[in-house]
């Protein structure tokens, strides 16, 4: 969860940067003391270079975010395994607990009626 707030976090100061980065190189541009073409050349080489960068950022957070969704499959993974593992412990668990009952209920059966009756009245006087 931190980390994906972490992510979030950055993500968010590279939008601000590169917006700020942008704003600022056009207002440099438009108030700088030079022709109209030479400031058109200068726009177009600046927006190339912002181009690339941009660019470079996205894959570098597509590359983020693909290790990110690795790491999350991998805990998914894990997960569903330990609960697959778990479930077969409970079901060995289920089937002997059901089979010692089962047993206990038979000798029960086999011990008959009075069985039960004479061990726990201690008998007759």
């Amino acid at each position: 969860m931190a980390e994906r707030e972490r992510d979030g976090e950055f993500g968010a100061f590279l939008a601000g940067f590169l917006t700020g980065a942008l704003v600022g190189a056009v207002v440099a541009l438009l108030f700088a003391p030079r022709s109209g073409e030479e400031t058109r050349r200068l726009l177009q080489e600046r927006g190339i270079e912002l181009k690339t960068q941009a660019g470079e950022v996205a894959a570098q957070a597509r590359a983020q975010a693909e290790a990110a969704l690795a790491e999350a499959r991998r805990r998914a993974e894990e997960a569903a395994a330990e609960a697959r593992r778990r479930a077969e412990e409970l079901r060995q668990w289920l089937e002997e607990s059901r089979a010692q009952f089962e047993q206990m209920m038979g000798q029960l059966r086999r011990a008959g009626p009075g069985a039960g009756g004479s061990a726990a009245g201690g008998g007759t006087a």
